[in-house]
């Protein structure tokens, strides 16, 4: 007996759980594939020459098998073999009505070795979440053929379908039809659980409006590839509206009886077919007169009579002004007694900060701390050369008095810090004399000016600590932030550095120094009180990037929770113990971090 197998891979996009979606659709891998032979029929020669005895595989043999004894060519009915390929394509135009499967395919004819179908369903290298495979099996029985379809799950090797039908050898032409029959309703049993339906509902406002038959849906997202991408306008499909099926009434009459059955119509294609996978759709509703299209999102749940809701007039952009009456229907704005203001954005409001006492070897950062606000200003003046970044902002730094202007910033809350940068003494050590200060300030007028201005250093005595960096920091632009506790910002940071001395630091401090280095788990170094230099080392090498690609969240501690009452305690404590030698460093960390606890 003969037999030829199909094999159809049947892949949806989910990993964890079946489930489809119209953005993740179930996906049809075919495969083609040629006849196996395990069949064979014998012509018998003749009893006086048995050597002329013909051993041929039914239904591949033809006249070539018998061209060199023509005693047989009168005797003789040769089979047509089923093309494998013609069945296979069938097949595919099957699937292909279903338009809620996506199709894919390859041949494979040489990876048919053996009859065993469980062993090869399980030994063939699926594509990445293949879920269901077709089984199409073709038997020569006498004169005609015997096919079996049968739809198997691959993930419990169960066969959940299966159909068979008989075809004479001698005619194919109701092959198409036979095989329509049977694929299907298989495919409907698939994406069945996943499908609901939609109807649209207007109200008294679009009632008389909507173009009820010129409307387009498109999926929000969809599948190319292997990656998922927002759908456009090039993706709307047109769609046809009916009245409701009989059987919605039986199932959903509560909420059909509740509107004017002219204010309803149900969604259906061209062919007539109601159904939508479950997911997150766009309709768009073309009105009449030319006015501009309705659209909206909808959400199709499976098994529900899903609403598509037309009501006029719009809120473009959602500010709770009607179009009709916004100025600025576009873009979200407030309510204004003007008429040709009502609906637009206030004005925007423009202040200047300017920055005094830039001395040499300090540097500072401007933030804006408004809850809309990103804006970031850095600058300094080192070995008698300012630099600073400014985003977009336009600014000028006055040299003789030591003082820089930001103007034209959105009126809003600010926060001014400073600290000092250190100087390099050798290639990669460095110096520097611990400073830091903060300021706020708050910009609430239109073309008021903000005077900030940063503390004298002094350079008080004190024990020296240094640390050593592992690494040294890898590229001229990496740098690292060097932090007291859990403060709120640095005091001082460093590029090009392999060791770094701090001058001035208290000796009866007992604490904490957090080292960041942007993208690697922070270096937290204990420091103990001592008039000795200490020798500290700071292990930057713990990466925060996880195998997937993305960068770990580092740990924040909320402004109010910050122990900044401990680490002014141990200051005040060190200033009792050793004196006036601190005096001046201890007032400005303590004030600052005043300041600092008063704004959060």
């Amino acid at each position: 007996m003969k037999k030829i197998i199909l094999l159809f891979c049947l892949a949806v996009s989910i990993i964890y759980s079946r489930k489809y979606t119209v953005s993740d659709p179930p996906m049809v891998y075919i495969y083609h594939f040629v006849s196996y032979d395990t069949t064979s029929i014998i012509l018998h020669g003749g009893d006086s020459d048995e050597s002329k005895a013909n051993i041929s595989k039914f239904p591949l043999f033809n006249s070539k098998n018998f061209e060199n004894d023509k005693s047989y060519n009168d005797n003789v009915i040769y089979g047509k073999p089923l093309n494998p390929k013609l069945v296979s394509a069938m097949v595919t135009s099957a699937v292909a009505q279903n338009k809620h499967i996506n199709i894919a395919g390859e041949s494979i004819q040489s990876r048919i070795k053996t009859d065993n179908f469980l062993k090869l369903v399980k030994s063939y290298e699926y594509p990445k979440r293949t879920d269901y495979v077709v089984i199409g099996e073709v038997n020569t029985i006498s004169n005609q053929y015997e096919i079996d379809i049968k739809l198997m799950d691959i993930s419990t090797q169960e066969i959940i379908g299966a159909e068979s039908f008989n075809l004479a050898l001698e005619s194919v032409a109701d092959l198409r039809n036979k095989i329509n029959g049977i694929i299907n309703p298989l495919m409907h049993k698939i994406v069945k659980p996943f499908t609901g339906s939609a109807y649209i509902r207007v109200d008294s406002t679009s009632r008389d409006k909507i173009r009820w038959n010129d409307i387009s849906i498109r999926p929000k997202n969809k599948v190319v590839g292997l990656n998922q991408i927002n759908t456009d306008e090039s993706d709307y499909i047109p769609y046809q509206t009916t009245n409701l099926h009989s059987d919605f009434f039986e199932t959903h009459d509560k909420i059909i009886n509740a509107y004017e059955q002219r204010d309803y119509k149900l969604v259906i294609d061209n062919k007539d077919d109601r159904f939508f996978l479950q997911g997150e759709y766009v309709f768009r509703g073309f009105l009449k007169n030319n006015d501009d299209p309705f659209v909206t999102n909808f959400i199709v749940k499976p098994g529900d009579l899903n609403e598509i809701y037309i009501g006029l007039p719009k809120d473009t952009d959602g500010d709770g002004i009607l179009d009709a009456d916004d100025a600025c229907p576009k873009l979200p704005g407030v309510s204004n007694l003007n008429p040709d203001l009502h609906g637009c954005p206030p004005p925007q409001l423009y202040g200047d900060i300017r920055i005094t006492n830039i001395w040499d070897g300090v540097a500072f950062e401007l933030l804006g701390i408004s809850d809309s606000s990103k804006i970031f200003v850095d600058g300094k003046l080192q070995n008698n050369i300012f630099e600073i970044d400014a985003d977009s902002f336009d600014y000028n730094f006055d040299k003789d008095n030591k003082s820089v202007t930001i103007f034209d910033l959105p009126l809003g809350k600010y926060l001014r810090k400073s600290f000092a940068m250190p100087t390099e003494a050798f290639p990669g050590k460095y110096y520097v004399n611990m400073f830091f200060d903060y300021d706020t300030l708050e910009l609430n007028k239109d073309g008021m000016t903000r005077k900030t201005s940063i503390a004298d250093q002094t350079k008080i005595k004190g024990r020296e600590v240094i640390i050593y960096f592992n690494p040294f920091t890898p590229t001229p632009e990496e740098e690292y932030k060097l932090y007291l506790e859990d403060n709120l910002t640095h005091f001082t940071a460093a590029k090009i550095v392999g060791e770094l001395h701090i001058i001035g630091f208290p000796i009866n401090y007992t604490g904490k120094i957090r080292i960041e280095r942007e993208g690697y788990h922070d270096a937290i170094i204990n420091i103990d009180s001592g008039l000795k230099k200490a020798y500290l080392m700071a292990d930057l090498t713990q990466s925060r990037v996880l195998p997937n690609g993305k960068v770990q969240t580092r740990t924040t501690i909320k402004p109010e929770e910050k122990s900044i009452s401990k680490f002014e305690s141990k200051f005040h404590e060190s200033k009792k113990r050793i004196g006036k030698i601190f005096d001046n460093c201890l007032s400005i960390i303590s004030s600052s971090m005043i300041a600092l606890t008063s704004l959060f």
